[in-house]
């Protein structure tokens, strides 16, 4: 190849190259000039919709796209092909609204209301049985849960003119008596024993209930020899006043000096009367609770250590309100409380259920008992 020659293929070769960028520039200058229209349009169109439009003359309306109160005019809604919410569907347009302020108000604390409970029937809650005492009055008292209850069926108790008796499962589980003192005056023992009477209750003797003087019983003797002629069972009863403990360890040694001077055997307690006899004040009323029942155990106490059955005799209201029968476990009852049926809720093994009774034997009123104690085999 030649120089020449070669000098001029390659010179063609920069013709066309030089052709080419000349294209090219006229290409850019005009996208140039297409952008800037574009961009003068954009500013135009811009700087119209920072001027505050006008309302048409006459009228109160708000032009379409423009706020209102905040919020933005329903007129944009025919601007949307095909939407059937309205403006005010959209949540978002309240999404930045400030909550109205609440008034605040200094916290009340309301006081709890207490509703008051109803206290519970004493009738019927069986922790409380009725007191009636001697003036009328009445009164629930509490039933104190630790001493043995009365365990008797009161479905079993069946009056048997003149006496009451006791069954379980069809077969009779009591003994009938009387107590007797000068009071009754004569009795026919042998008439008591043929109409049935098991065993009679004499009173030995009784401490002045004011005087604080020891005495035996008028009759004492006298009945109890015609008794044991009439081969009935025999216990016997003493009326205190102790106030001391010294002083009921003197009427149980009073007791025991009888028994033995007089050959006196008993089947029967001989039992303790806290039953004032008479009326007036008694040298006991301004006794204590404790003094009384520390009195009351010295007897009987004594009267066990001797050999005899012991007994505590009283009514509902001077043995539950005047003793504490707590201190006195161990030791039998003797309830007197006349009625239908027994109205004490705490063990017993007799009760005097009448005080005017007719039996044979007895003129006039006889104090009938039911024994639920064979003491003859105890």
């Amino acid at each position: 190849m030649k120089l020449d020659d070669h000098f001029d293929e390659e010179f063609e070769d920069f013709d066309s190259y030089a052709n080419r960028q000349e294209q090219k520039g006229t290409f850019k200058t005009a996208l140039l000039l297409v952008s800037l229209f574009v961009l003068l349009v954009v500013a135009v169109v811009l700087y119209a919709n920072l001027e505050e439009p006008k309302k048409p003359a006459g009228t109160g309306s708000t032009p379409a796209g423009t706020a209102q109160n905040g919020k933005i005019s329903s007129d944009l809604e025919g601007y949307v092909s095909g939407e059937t919410r309205t403006a005010e569907d959209l949540g978002f347009w309240h999404a930045y609204d400030k909550p109205e302020a609440t008034p605040t108000t200094e916290a009340v604390t309301a006081e709890p209301t207490v509703t008051p409970t109803e206290a519970p029937d004493p009738s019927t809650d069986g922790m409380h049985t009725l007191i009636t005492y001697a003036d009328g009055h009445e009164e629930w008292a509490e039933i104190n849960p630790y001493l043995a209850r009365c365990q008797y069926d009161m479905t079993g108790f069946v009056y048997q003119k003149p006496f009451m008796q006791y069954y379980e499962n069809n077969t009779k589980k009591s003994f009938v008596g009387v107590d007797i003192s000068k009071d009754q005056e004569f009795v026919d023992f042998k008439k008591l024993k043929e109409a049935g009477v098991d065993f009679v209750m004499l009173r030995m003797g009784q401490r002045g209930y004011s005087s604080g003087e020891l005495s035996l019983d008028e009759n004492f003797l006298d009945n109890y020899t015609r008794a044991r002629e009439a081969e009935l069972d025999i216990g016997a009863y003493f009326v205190t006043a102790a106030v001391t403990t010294e002083e009921a360890k003197e009427e149980v040694d009073y007791c025991l000096a009888s028994i033995s001077e007089n050959e006196i055997t008993l089947e029967y307690p001989l039992a303790v009367s806290v039953m004032p006899l008479g009326s007036g004040k008694a040298r006991t009323d301004s006794l204590e609770k404790m003094p009384r029942t520390n009195a009351v155990l010295t007897f009987m106490k004594n009267v066990e250590d001797a050999g005899y059955f012991s007994l505590l005799y009283g009514d509902k209201a001077t043995l539950m309100k005047k003793y504490s029968l707590g201190s006195m476990i161990g030791y039998d009852v003797w309830y007197a409380g006349e009625g239908d049926l027994p109205d004490y809720p705490y063990l017993f093994t007799m009760w005097q259920y009448d005080l005017d009774g007719e039996v044979d034997g007895i003129t006039g009123g006889a104090r009938m008992n039911i024994c639920f104690t064979d003491y003859k085999v105890r």
